[in-house]
C-alpha cells in the first residue's frame, strides 16, 4: 500500500498535537461533516482521507505515527546531501536526506567542498549514512546522537 507523504504526516502530527487524546474521533467528524477544510494543511488532510479512507487512519498504530515524528524530526536536522566514503568498498558516495542507499560521487566533485557546502557536519554525515541503511526513523539518524568528530554518543 501507497505511503502517506511527509506533508501528510506533518497534517496529521499537527492535527493531534491540536486535538489530543482523541483526535482521531475529531478528524473523522470533521471529515463527515466537511470542516477538515477550516483546518490548517486542509489540502493535506483531505488527501489522506481520499487515498487512503478512513478505515485506515483508525488503523494506523500510534507507533507508525511516533516513528514518522521522529522521522521528521531528524530529518529537518540534516542537510540535503552529504559525501562520504563507501562502508566496505571505500570509494565515495553521495547520500540524499530521507532516501534509501546511495549514489556514486562524480569525481570532479571535492568531497570536503561538497560537504562544506552543504553544511554536512561530521555528526550530519554519520547519522545521513544510517539513515540511509536502517530508516530515516531510527535513533542513529539523528546527529543529536553523535559528537563533532562523528562518533555515536552513548545514551
Amino acid at each position: 500500500m501507497q505511503e502517506p507523504d511527509d506533508r501528510m504526516w506533518r497534517a496529521l502530527l499537527d492535527f493531534r498535537a491540536r486535538h489530543g487524546r482523541r483526535w482521531k474521533d475529531a478528524l473523522n467528524l470533521k471529515w463527515m461533516n466537511g470542516d477538515d477544510e477550516r483546518e490548517p494543511d486542509s489540502a493535506s488532510l483531505r488527501m489522506i482521507r481520499n487515498q487512503f479512507g478512513p478505515s485506515w487512519l483508525w488503523d494506523l498504530p500510534k507507533l507508525r505515527l511516533d516513528n514518522a515524528a521522529r522521522r521528521l524530526a531528524n530529518l529537518e536536522k540534516l542537510p540535503d546531501m552529504c559525501a562520504c566514503p563507501h562502508p566496505e568498498t571505500g570509494g565515495t558516495i553521495v547520500i540524499k536526506r530521507g532516501e534509501t542507499g546511495y549514489w556514486p560521487m562524480p569525481s570532479l566533485i571535492a568531497v570536503d567542498a561538497l560537504n562544506a557546502s552543504l553544511n554536512a557536519t561530521p555528526a550530519a554525515i554519520a547519522a545521513m549514512q544510517a539513515g540511509a541503511m536502517f530508516g530515516w526513523h531510527v535513533r542513529a539518524a539523528d546527529p543529536d546522537h553523535y559528537d563533532a568528530a562523528g562518533r555515536r554518543c552513548h545514551d
